[in-house]
């Protein structure tokens, strides 16, 4: 089950830890961990999911930061999401892509979207799941 649940998350669409958590228990204990990527660069997102552990999965919370210092402010662009090692970069940038570009239009922060550089952080952790909701 886990196996066929690994090629299905992230892949064609995101997969949102709510829509999960419904069905399956998910353990969300244990510290989380960040990683910064610049500018949204893909190959960054590339990397992070190719690093991650065969056969787990992970929450994301998606931020926003101008400058990824951990005092500064950030904003998180959307619900936590479920990743593994066999998600999909391109689907994961394109849909946080859009929630900063909403970001973007409904708060006013203009200067995200005129080149400048600031960061994409993963708040991310691992998750273990409980698959007895379906017995």
């Amino acid at each position: 089950m886990l196996s066929q649940l690994l090629h299905l998350i992230s892949t064609k669409e995101v997969t949102l830890l709510k829509e999960l958590n419904k069905l399956i228990n998910i353990n969300k204990q244990g510290k989380f961990y960040f990683k910064n990527i610049p500018s949204f660069q893909i190959i960054h997102i590339l990397n992070f999911i190719n690093k991650l552990e065969d056969n787990s999965i992970y929450t994301i919370i998606p931020m926003i930061s101008m400058f990824g210092k951990d005092d500064d402010p950030y904003i998180i662009i959307s619900k936590q999401i479920l990743v593994s090692k066999q998600s999909s970069p391109l689907l994961i940038h394109d849909f946080l892509y859009d929630k900063m570009e909403l970001a973007i239009q409904d708060f006013g922060i203009n200067n995200l979207d005129q080149g400048n550089h600031f960061y994409l952080i993963f708040k991310y952790k691992k998750v273990t799941l409980d698959f007895s909701k379906l017995a």
